[in-house]
């Protein structure tokens, strides 16, 4: 990933530990050598050992950064696709208009004399294929692997990935599928297999990258808060406009979804050998803000929205209601908050994948923070429903890496982009590893595998290797056996009792691309796994069972109950995809049971009854005496968009209360609801800051001399806060003459004059 440039360095931010001497030190070569690799971004190297680079020349010059053109910042908010960018960048910089002002927005790069759109579409961003053919151990061979995007509404080239004979490339707006046939460094077939990311402007360094190949067999890789709307193959609507995310699909493009929203920059993700996702968030750089470490699970919301960023000194939930802190008492429950905070400018980041550099950085985490030219690792441990960070250090310093990648040898590639944020034409390919005496033992054979492939493997090795020590070869055996169509060997490792649990992992994973595929027979074995003696199996046998292709739900219940917390939030999300109503009646239960620290149990509950639960079953609730549950309901109302929400905006818990106001309130809105919501400012009740600028901005929406005579009433309120009674008076005062952007959370809204009315007709 490439971080941008409100990601540097800032002296309150957490530090980790410095390098432990229980770790070997790690030697940091330049393995491009003598060839200059310009303006690195992203890298991935292929099981030969083929490194390839992606530049971005259009950053700057043309793709713009909203902080550079802060004119346009109400007009970026409100783009809710890629056609409104691409006409509002016809419309501000048409053709034959004013160059006096359109010349402070773009270069005449084209050399027409003109500064226009057009000026958008002259320099395309590049796939570099680098290649050591001697094999010195040094790059010897750059070729141009692709150069041709550059739409005007192209972003940067911040996200490639070699698999097989592919190359993916994350380019917003869109998701590339690259094939060189003929093996000569350059693409014969160029496909789109998703597209619609990237709507705004925004903060440059806010693209898509992170690709990576989940154990699931599916193409996974992140957004940063451009936004996201797209229609996938299949017809559904994915419509997250002011957020990020990480999206995943089938290598072909099919079976696209959004799998979590609500970050900001997470530039790159990685799985574990387990198949836990996990991030590093970049953060806003609000007064005292960190980044974020998150794991990702499905259907997450980690808070953050685009407009968030543009405040100022206005009233901002992202740091007023201490969205990005570590959760506190009756932190808001509908996103699930980070882990821990972390170092700036996260963005190269990458798991070893089991016998990579030595033993002593097995299971590890490798990440960059590219502005100061810091790199850390760190391990990860389960702890309750969620996760710790542990063994956390710096392992070097030094050269801005924003890219990583392990190749076949072991070693960690990393793409080295030459210092500042100006770019220079220059950069480099930066190889780190320990000392050969300190390397795994298994490294030559590994490579040796990797490279020969599994094309005409035997099914007995094809059976070994789901047992090796390393995650790529277990990955490349799982992979080719569900291409075969074999269920017999995934099988046969479920039912012995001295399979490892690696093994059974990628049995699981492999019987579920089956399923999905249209294998029925496949998935018996699937639901026998939910039993399995390891909680990793019974977790991502339920995991792959909700994402099968199945249609009952039922036989996850039982897990709803499981000894294991982790097995729980999967089995709960499996659910939401294959809803039970039988389950509703588990899952109140187990909502009344939950611990406020269970955030990501939480959200699984949720996820669950929003799918399971009818909006009565779940307004039922109000009269119950665990505020969890009526929490939980109020969630799942949100998660449904029912106007049954405003049942509980007179709950005697004000956490809860405030959760039904956002979920009204908020993001698109539930409008059937927001009359509730506007009255309830007359109440004598005891609300926090949240609610009552809700509540105020519900009656300001609407714009009816009814409301405001209520919000005129508020503000005299001596009982109430003074930051909600000037809230009010703000709202009277300029009641006739709304903003285009929202008074709570800066969302374009563009209210309509015509109905507003200060005295009744």
């Amino acid at each position: 990933g490439f971080a941008s440039a409100d990601e540097r360095p800032k002296p309150s931010q957490p530090k980790p530990a410095q390098s432990q001497s229980d770790h070997p030190s790690l030697q940091y070569d330049r393995w491009s050598g003598s060839i200059n690799v310009p303006d690195p971004v992203a890298i991935s190297v292929d099981h030969r050992g083929r490194v390839f680079v992606t530049q971005t020349r259009r950053r700057k010059i043309q793709d713009l950064d909203i902080r550079e053109n802060r004119d346009w910042i109400a007009n970026d908010i409100g783009l809710q696709s890629i056609e409104d960018k691409k006409s509002f960048y016809h419309s501000r910089l048409a053709i034959g208009g004013d160059q006096a002002v359109q010349s402070k927005h773009v270069t005449d790069v084209n050399g027409d004399g003109e500064h226009d759109w057009r000026d958008l579409t002259v320099i395309g961003e590049v796939i570099y294929r680098l290649s050591d053919e001697d094999g010195d151990g040094k790059a010897d061979e750059i070729i141009v692997f692709d150069d041709d995007f550059k739409t005007e509404v192209t972003g940067i080239a911040a996200g490639v990935m070699a698999w097989g004979d592919d190359v993916y490339a994350t380019i917003a707006p869109d998701l590339w599928r690259l094939t060189d046939i003929n093996d000569d460094g350059v693409a014969d077939t160029r496909e789109v297999i998703a597209t619609g990311f990237g709507l705004h402007i925004a903060y440059a360094g806010h693209d898509m990258h992170g690709l990576t190949m989940g154990p699931d067999g599916k193409v996974y890789w992140s957004i940063g808060d451009k936004g996201i709307n797209v229609t996938s193959q299949s017809g559904r609507h994915y419509f997250y406009p002011n957020q990020g995310g990480v999206m995943r699909c089938n290598p072909d493009g099919t079976d696209f979804e959004v799998f979590a929203h609500g970050l900001r920059n997470v530039q790159e993700i990685a799985f574990d050998q387990y198949g836990n996702l996990f991030g590093v968030d970049n953060d806003a750089d609000q007064q005292d803000e960190h980044e974020r470490f998150v794991a990702i699970v499905d259907g997450m919301d980690a808070g953050w929205r685009s407009h968030y960023q543009f405040r100022g000194d206005k009233y901002n939930p992202w740091t007023n209601e201490n969205l990005w802190r570590l959760p506190g008492d009756e932190h808001p429950a509908y996103i699930v908050p980070p882990i821990e905070h972390y170092v700036d400018g996260p963005a190269g980041f990458k798991f070893n994948p089991g016998t990579a550099l030595g033993p002593a950085y097995e299971n590890y985490f490798f990440l960059t923070s590219a502005p100061n030219g810091n790199q850390y690792a760190f391990q990860v441990e389960p702890v309750g429903d969620s996760f710790r960070m542990l063994n956390n250090h710096l392992i070097g310093k030094g050269p801005a890496i924003v890219g990583l990648a392990f190749g076949p040898d072991g070693a960690l590639y990393g793409a080295d982009w030459d210092g500042g944020y100006p770019l220079d034409q220059k950069g480099a390919v930066i190889r780190i590893d320990v000392e050969k005496s300190m390397r795994h033992p298994l490294r030559q054979q590994v490579a040796a595998t990797l490279a020969k492939g599994v094309d005409e493997s035997s099914i007995a090795d094809l059976t070994d290797q789901l047992s090796h020590h390393d995650m790529r070869i277990r990955q490349a055996a799982q992979f080719e056996l569900a291409n075969r169509g074999n269920t017999e060997v995934f099988q046969t490792i479920l039912k012995a009792d001295d399979s490892s649990t690696l093994a059974k992992l990628h049995a699981v994973w492999g019987l579920g691309q089956l399923s999905r595929a249209g294998n029925q027979s496949v998935n018996g074995s699937i639901q026998a796994a939910l039993k399995d003696a390891s909680a990793h199996v019974r977790g991502q046998a339920a995991k792959t069972w909700g994402e099968s292709n199945v249609d009952d739900g039922s036989v996850l219940i039982p897990l709803l109950s499981d000894d294991d917390l982790h097995v729980r939030v999967n089995a709960a999300l499996a659910l939401a995809r294959h809803p039970s109503p039988h389950a509703t009646g588990e899952l109140l239960e187990a909502a009344g049971n939950l611990s406020v620290d269970q955030h990501y149990l939480r959200h699984s509950i949720v996820s669950a009854l929003a799918a399971c639960a009818s909006s009565p079953d779940l307004v039922a609730k109000q009269s119950s005496d665990n505020e969890m549950q009526r929490l939980c309901c109020v969630l799942a109302l949100r998660r449904q968009a029912s106007p049954a929400v405003a049942e509980y905006l007179d709950d005697p818990s004000d956490w809860v209360a405030t959760a039904a106001a956002r979920a009204i309130h908020d993001d698109l809105s539930i409008a059937e609801a927001m009359p509730a919501l506007a009255a309830a400012l007359s109440t004598d009740a005891s609300h926090s800051e949240a609610f009552w600028r809700r509540s105020i901005n519900a009656n300001y929406r609407l714009g009816t001399a009814e409301c405001f005579d209520r919000v005129l009433a508020f503000a005299s309120r001596t009982n109430a806060r003074a930051e909600v009674r000037i809230d009010a008076c703000n709202a009277v005062a300029n009641w006739l003459q709304p903003p285009v952007l929202d008074r709570v959370e800066g969302r374009r809204r563009d209210l309509p004059n015509d109905h507003r009315a200060i005295d009744a007709p």
